[in-house]
């Protein structure tokens, strides 16, 4: 598997590789439960992307470690890198 392409640390998370049902309550959700959390954003007819809001750098870094690989469905492994700034 080729290496993430990531860039330096910043409070909003950018996801890919997301199954087409994804909404942003099952994110928000799933995100919800890390301190900082602030909002989902879904990209208008990008099925597969979306970015999350932390209140910093830290509490973003911990939710993407945490959840980096998480499976939404069994053949979706969500990609987590630091959003381009």
């Amino acid at each position: 598997m080729p290496p993430v392409l990531d860039y330096p640390p910043n409070y909003i998370l950018f996801l890919n590789n997301l199954p087409e049902e994804t909404n942003e309550m099952m994110l928000s959700m799933l995100f919800n439960q890390f301190p900082g959390f602030k909002e989902v954003h879904l990209v208008p007819g990008r099925h597969d992307i979306a970015f999350v809001e932390f209140e910093n750098g830290g509490q973003a870094g911990a939710a993407r470690d945490a959840l980096q690989g998480f499976k939404i469905t069994t053949s979706h492994a969500m990609k987590i890198t630091y959003a381009k700034k």
